[in-house]
C-alpha cells in the first residue's frame, strides 16, 4: 500500500506504507472516530445551527415552568446525531439543511472523502413540504420512512410502521425455530422460554426503550406475545386457558409490562447521565418557541413514562430520588412490573365474571336472546352466528 501527503495544494511523492490498520482491526473504529470528529469540527466549528432547544439541568422532568423563564433555561442546538460511522443531520428548515450539507460536503472534500448521494436520503417530519437538497449538484431522494440503525423512522411520527416490521421479523424468527425448539420434546419449557426471550423478544423489542406507544399498539404487541406463548406451550383456544395461567406457566410477564419496564429503566439511565450529555438535555428540554396544535396533542415520551409510572405505582413527583440509586431503581421497576400485571389480571377476572352473569336478553345485559328459538348467547357476534345458522337450516 502506498500513500502521499497533500499540503497547501501540493502533493508529495508516493511512499510505501508498511504500518497501519487493515479491515477488521480493533484500532480502526477509534481512529475513524477521531478522524470523523475532526471533520465535523472543520465543517461546523461552533456555529449555532440545527434544531433549537430550550433545556435545563435541574433534573426535574415535569417541572416545565422553568423552561418559560429565560433566567433558568439554556439554549441548545442539535445539528447532528452520530453513532459509529453513521451521521444524521437535523434542522428546522430546508434552507438550514442545505447549508449544513454544503458545509459537510466541503469538509469531506478537504479530508479526501466523498458522500454517496444514492445512500443519502431526506426525511421530513410534521410538514407537507418536499424540500430539494443538493449534494455536489445531485438532488437527494425524499422518502416517507427510513431505516436508521435498525429502527424505522416515519414522516408521520407514528410507530405503526416500526411495529409492523418488528412483528414481522419476530414472527419469521419464531417460525424458523419451530421444528428445532418449539416442537422439540427433549427440551424443557424453561429452556424454550430462554430461547424465546433471546431470539424472539430481543427482535420484537429492539429499540423499544425509546418508543412512545399508544394503548392500541401495546395491545397489539401483547397479542403477538400471548399467541407465541400459547403456541410454545401447546395451548389452543379450545382449552379455555386464561392469559394469566399462560403467563404463570411460562414464568414470563406480559409484553405491555415488559415494555413499560424497559422504558422506565432507560429513563433512570438517562437521568443518571452527566448534565452535558445530549440524551439528558433533550429529555429535559423542548423545541424553542414551538406551539402544540389545537386539539388532542400527540403523545410525548415524557407523557408515556408518566403513564408507566402510574401503572407501576411510582410517584412521578419523586421518581428522581429513586432513580439516583441504580440498583434500587431496578428493583422498584421489577416490583412495579408485578403490580402492573396483577392489575391487568384483576381487570380480566372482573370482565370474565361480568360475562358469566345472566342478563335480561337486551343489549344492556350480558346475554343475548334469539327471537326465534329463545336461545341465550353470551355475545352479540355469537347471536349473529346463531341466527345465520338458523336461517340456513330453515332454508
Amino acid at each position: 500500500m502506498k500513500g502521499t501527503v497533500v499540503y497547501d495544494g501540493k502533493a508529495s511523492q508516493q511512499f510505501e506504507m508498511r504500518r497501519g490498520v487493515r479491515q477488521g482491526c480493533v484500532l480502526a473504529p477509534t481512529l475513524f472516530g477521531i478522524f470523523f470528529s475532526l471533520l465535523l469540527k472543520a465543517a461546523f466549528s461552533n456555529n449555532q445551527q440545527g434544531v433549537h432547544l430550550h433545556t435545563r439541568d435541574d433534573g426535574k422532568l415535569y417541572n416545565i415552568s422553568l423552561l418559560k423563564s429565560a433566567k433558568h433555561r439554556e439554549d441548545f442546538f442539535v445539528d447532528s446525531l452520530l453513532f459509529a460511522d453513521d451521521a444524521a443531520f437535523v434542522t428546522n428548515s430546508a434552507a438550514e439543511l442545505q447549508n449544513i450539507m454544503d458545509r459537510f460536503s466541503r469538509a469531506c472534500t478537504l479530508f479526501s472523502m466523498s458522500i454517496n448521494a444514492k445512500k443519502t436520503v431526506v426525511l421530513v417530519q410534521g410538514s407537507a413540504e418536499t424540500p430539494k437538497i443538493l449534494v455536489d449538484g445531485t438532488a437527494l431522494e425524499v422518502v416517507n420512512k427510513f431505516c436508521y440503525l435498525g429502527s424505522t423512522v416515519s414522516n408521520n411520527l407514528s410507530l405503526d410502521a416500526e411495529i409492523d416490521i418488528r412483528i414481522g421479523k419476530a414472527a419469521t424468527m419464531f417460525g424458523r425455530l419451530r421444528t428445532r425448539v418449539w416442537c422439540n420434546k427433549h427440551l424443557t419449557v424453561r429452556t424454550k422460554m430462554m430461547v424465546y426471550q433471546t431470539c424472539v423478544l430481543s427482535i420484537l423489542l429492539y429499540g423499544a426503550e425509546t418508543w412512545t406507544t399508544y394503548a392500541k399498539q401495546e395491545r397489539r404487541l401483547n397479542t403477538f406475545h400471548m399467541r407465541c406463548l400459547r403456541n410454545i406451550l401447546g395451548i389452543t383456544w379450545q382449552d379455555k386457558v386464561t392469559n394469566q395461567r399462560v403467563l404463570e406457566k411460562a414464568q414470563l410477564p406480559s409484553l405491555a409490562a415488559l415494555l413499560k419496564q424497559r422504558r422506565l429503566r432507560w429513563l433512570g439511565h438517562v437521568h443518571r447521565m452527566e448534565p452535558a450529555r445530549i440524551p439528558r438535555r433533550v429529555l429535559l428540554g423542548a423545541v424553542a418557541y414551538a406551539k402544540r396544535n389545537v386539539g388532542r396533542p400527540m403523545l410525548r415520551f415524557k407523557d408515556c413514562v408518566k403513564r408507566d409510572m402510574s401503572a407501576f405505582e411510582i410517584d412521578h413527583h419523586a421518581w428522581e430520588a429513586l432513580a439516583e440509586d441504580r440498583d434500587g431503581w431496578r428493583k422498584r421497576v421489577v416490583e412495579g412490573r408485578r403490580l402492573c400485571d396483577q392489575a391487568w389480571f384483576n381487570a380480566l377476572d372482573s370482565r370474565r365474571c361480568r360475562r358469566k352473569q345472566t342478563g335480561t336478553g337486551t343489549s344492556d345485559g350480558m346475554s343475548f336472546l334469539c327471537q326465534k328459538c329463545g336461545r341465550s348467547c353470551r355475545s352479540r357476534i355469537g347471536l349473529h352466528s346463531h341466527q345465520t345458522r338458523c336461517l340456513h337450516s330453515n332454508v
